[in-house]
C-alpha cells in the first residue's frame, strides 16, 4: 500500500511475524538510510506516526480486551553483511511492531530480576509463533488471510488510500 513521500507498507511476512507487524519501505530501492531522498526523509516520521496511531486504534476497535501498549519502530540491516550475500540484494525496510497487552504475559515478554518485573521489548524478535504469540495473531491461524486483509483495508481507509 502506497504512503506519502514514496513509501509503501505491508504486513511483514518474514520469520517470527504476527498480525500488525508491518514493513515500511521506500518505493524505490534503497540500501541504507543515507540513500533516502529529502522527500522520503521528510515523510518518514509522519508515516511512522500515522501507522502507530492506526495500529493502536485498530486494536482498540477489533481487540478491545487486548489493546496495543506500545508500537516499536526498528531498523535492522544485518543481511547486508551475510556471506554469501542474499539474492536479490537486501533492501531497506523499517519494522513497525505493535506490542499488545497479551504479549506482556508471563513466558512472553515479561521479565523478572531481583524482584523487579517489566516488559522487555527486546524479546519481540524472539517470540515463537507457536508458543508465545496469541492464536488470533499467528500467521498459521485459520483466519490469517481475512485478518490481514481487514487490517490492510482499515489502514487504507484511515490513510485515505483508494484500492
Amino acid at each position: 500500500m502506497k504512503l506519502s513521500g514514496n513509501w509503501i507498507v505491508n504486513q511483514f511476512g518474514g520469520e517470527g511475524f504476527f498480525l500488525g507487524w508491518l514493513a515500511l519501505q521506500p518505493r524505490f530501492h534503497r540500501m541504507e538510510l543515507s540513500e533516502l531522498t529529502d522527500e522520503e526523509l521528510q515523510s518518514l516520521g509522519p508515516n511512522i506516526q500515522t501507522l502507530d496511531a492506526c495500529l493502536t486504534q485498530y486494536w482498540r476497535l477489533q481487540y478491545p480486551d487486548d489493546p496495543v501498549r506500545r508500537v516499536y519502530v526498528v531498523y535492522f540491516f544485518e543481511s547486508a553483511f551475510q556471506c554469501p550475500p542474499e539474492k536479490p540484494p537486501f533492501h531497506l525496510h523499517i519494522h513497525i511492531i505493535p506490542r499488545f497487552r497479551s504479549l506482556e504475559a508471563e513466558g512472553r515478554l515479561r521479565r523478572n530480576k531481583n524482584d523487579v518485573t517489566w516488559t522487555d521489548g527486546w524479546k519481540v524478535p524472539t517470540l515463537d509463533e507457536n508458543n508465545s504469540v496469541p492464536e488470533p495473531y499467528r500467521g498459521s491461524a485459520p483466519e490469517w488471510e481475512g485478518r490481514t486483509s481487514a487490517l490492510m483495508s482499515y489502514l487504507r481507509h484511515e490513510l485515505g488510500i483508494r484500492p
